[in-house]
């Protein structure tokens, strides 16, 4: 006689094998950095050798027929799994995040420790100032300088401790000029000579991205889309803007600039 195959326990092996080769193939790929921070990567190495061990179990049992078994339930797990292939992975542009109802750029979510809380300039969501995490202590080799052209850059890899070093320490960049890179971001309540070259900060994933920037202005951002990375090049004044004390870029240069080899920038925690 002919032995029958259990179809139930072989689809759940399938279903894990799928699962496990996916989460391996988005570590190895780095494509896993579009949806999750980097920290979690441990966690996923874990899962998708777990996935796989699971998935070899059920082998001996394929071949074991089973009474009443109801393979039909499983193919739901597969159309999620067919998306994630048929669907290519992507970076979340700024008209995928959601902002609540505010609608100013204020107060920054980042807070460092027991130092007294700034005024920033990301664009304020519906997040708390504990929600980004806790700075770290600021080294000077972490920082940009500035060049004998009185200009300074900000690299890529030293966004995230610039940005937080703005925040804490405004006054120290009065006067000036800086260059830094980022996609052009407007609210709805923006002039039309206002924009902000923002990167976006992840926290645990996608979900909870915050767009981090300074509020720029000039008469040339109005050449730029929204999403488009550009190089600004401009003054900073340290202003009052709907209430809130802020560093704003008065703009003298802005170019288009490639895309930043990280998608989304990392604050430190402890």
């Amino acid at each position: 006689m002919k032995q029958r195959i259990n179809l139930e326990t072989l689809l759940e092996s399938i279903i894990c094998f799928l699962l496990s080769t996916l989460l391996f193939y988005a570590l190895i790929s780095d494509k896993v950095a579009n949806y999750v921070h980097p920290r979690i990567n441990g966690y996923l190495w874990f899962t998708a050798i777990a996935l796989l061990i699971i998935s070899s179990m059920f082998l001996p049992a394929v071949f074991t027929p089973k009474h009443n078994a109801k393979p039909g339930k499983y193919f739901l797990y597969l159309v999620p799994i067919i998306l994630v292939i048929l669907i290519p992975a992507g970076t979340v542009q700024n008209k995928a995040i959601s902002f609540g109802s505010t609608s100013t750029v204020g107060t920054t979510t980042i807070s460092a420790g027991s130092l007294p809380q700034n005024n920033g300039t990301i664009i304020q969501g519906s997040t708390s100032s504990k929600n980004i995490g806790k700075a770290a202590t600021f080294s000077a080799l972490f920082l940009p300088k500035e060049d004998s052209n009185g200009i300074i850059t900000i690299q890529d890899e030293q966004f995230a401790n610039w940005y937080q070093d703005i925040n804490q320490n405004m006054n120290l960049y009065d006067g000036k000029t800086l260059k830094f890179k980022g996609q052009v971001f407007r609210m709805k309540d923006f002039a039309k000579n206002e924009m902000v070259p923002v990167r976006y900060a992840m926290v645990c994933c996608t979900a909870d991205l915050q767009p981090c920037g300074i509020l720029c202005r000039g008469d040339t951002v109005t050449q730029y889309q929204d999403n488009e990375w550009v190089w600004v090049t401009g003054k900073i004044k340290i202003e009052q803007y709907k209430n809130q004390t802020m560093p704003i870029c008065y703009v003298t240069k802005i170019e288009k600039a490639e895309k930043a080899n990280d998608d989304y920038i990392y604050f430190t925690y402890y």
